[in-house]
């Protein structure tokens, strides 16, 4: 998988969308998402900006090191932000839990 297919669907998952959720928002085909994201194809950067803006996210997200502490922070703020309510104190604890130990 490439970085930037591993980025897009790292990003697509943050946002909640399926393939063919993203596909139907961003106008390609889910089977095109795939290859993007198994680094089959590569998009183009207008292909990028349209699924940054589908994605709520920069272009320049796509480009971040996936260790990069802005990137860490944006992902766990999306995850903490998309989760179901009934999923909040589980991941209350599991961060009370995490800091305890560092």
């Amino acid at each position: 998988m490439s970085g930037l297919g591993s980025a897009l669907r790292r990003y697509r998952k943050l946002a909640g969308l399926t393939q063919a959720q993203l596909g139907e928002q961003s106008g390609f085909d889910p089977k095109t998402i795939s290859r993007f994201e198994t680094g089959t194809y590569t998009p183009s950067i207008d292909a990028l900006q349209v699924f940054a803006r589908v994605l709520g996210i920069k272009l320049k997200a796509f480009f971040a090191e996936p260790d990069d502490e802005e990137d860490q922070r944006a992902y766990l703020f999306g995850v903490v932000h998309n989760a179901a309510p009934k999923d909040l104190a589980k991941l209350i604890t599991a961060v009370n839990q995490a800091l305890a130990k560092a």
